[in-house]
């Protein structure tokens, strides 16, 4: 088993369940490539901005996708 980027995007920001991210978590342990790809994901400059008058980084989590009802919505109203 190795981490897709829809698993590793899901495995880095915990939605995965309980299970699921215990599994990822031992198998990351002993997997070189599976290490180094969540390593280089969570360092991605666009997971990571600066805020506040610090400075500090923060994650930066992506917007919520629109339910393709409310999608559609939208382009009606634009």
């Amino acid at each position: 088993m190795h981490l897709d980027d829809t698993t590793l995007d899901a495995y880095l920001v915990r939605s995965l369940d309980a299970a699921r991210l215990t599994a990822i978590d031992g198998h990351i342990g002993s997997c070189l490539p599976c290490a180094l790809a969540v390593e280089a994901a969570a360092l991605d400059p666009r997971r990571w901005e600066r805020r506040g008058p610090l400075g500090r980084l923060v994650r930066v989590t992506p917007p919520p996708v629109p339910a393709p009802a409310l999608a559609r919505e939208l382009q009606h109203a634009a």
